[in-house]
């Protein structure tokens, strides 16, 4: 009898040996594993910062032809420093350096023929009012930009062929550059680099293409960071129009 019992109670003690083993074993695996389900997920990657641009300002350079040709006519009627200035600073003071030579009222004169003969191009009453100016008044800077604007009114005459509207045309052109390569029209625009462009486009790209390309390439050359009336740099222009002649 004694047997048996100390026999049940060694069994006991074996069998609550055998349970605390295992309670003390599982208390010694790392308590921080993840589940295997999470070790085998790859890392995700941090989502990008937003980035948040300032607001641009306005880029006066992409105002459009309709609102410079507003801006310049409202300048026609009652030009005073200010109005000038707005058009650029050299060209400000060319305009001044006129008014000093001629005298405020010629110059007014010289003005009225400037502004009645730029618009409409091609039309015989402008092609007037513009002939007039550089007749009257050819040491001046605004006749440089008289010349340049004749050009394209000749290009625009439907009342010559294309034959006679290119020789017109040219021969204005040419003008800019051989008398007035120093004058300066509204935005600082050159006529003399504007009339390279416009012979290339209007004239030789069809009568000549080897020429204009040479005229493109020396608006790209010596031209560097001077812009049309509409503010556009003429050597991206030149550089567009070379790859359109062939």
């Amino acid at each position: 009898m004694r047997v048996m019992v100390i026999v049940g109670c060694l069994s006991v003690l074996l069998v609550a040996g055998l349970i605390a083993f295992m309670l003390i074993g599982d208390d010694t695996e790392p308590k921080h594993m993840p589940p295997p389900s999470v070790v085998n997920e790859k890392p995700k990657k941090p989502a990008k910062p937003v980035r948040r641009y300032p607001q641009q300002a306005p880029n006066s350079n992409k105002m459009t032809d309709e609102a410079r040709e507003k801006r310049m006519a409202a300048m026609n009627e009652g030009v005073d420093g200010k109005a000038v200035m707005q058009f650029g600073k050299e060209f400000h003071d060319k305009w001044y350096k006129d008014r000093e030579q001629l005298g405020e009222e010629r110059h007014k004169e010289m003005e009225k023929l400037w502004f009645a003969g730029r618009r409409p191009r091609g039309k015989a009453e402008s092609i007037e009012q513009l002939e007039k100016l550089l007749e009257e008044f050819p040491d001046t800077n605004r006749a440089g930009c008289a010349a340049f604007e004749l050009g394209h009114h000749y290009m625009r005459d439907r009342n010559l062929d294309l034959k006679q509207r290119r020789a017109k045309a040219e021969k204005y052109w040419h003008l800019t550059e051989e008398r007035y390569s120093d004058s300066l029209c509204e935005y600082n625009a050159q006529p003399a680099a504007m009339s390279k462009m416009a012979m290339a486009t209007w004239v030789y790209r069809s009568t000549d293409p080897a020429r204009a390309k040479r005229l493109l390439q020396e608006v790209i050359e010596k031209h560097k960071g001077q812009t049309d009336h509409l503010g556009q740099p003429l050597e991206v222009t030149a550089k567009r129009m070379l790859e359109l002649i062939k």
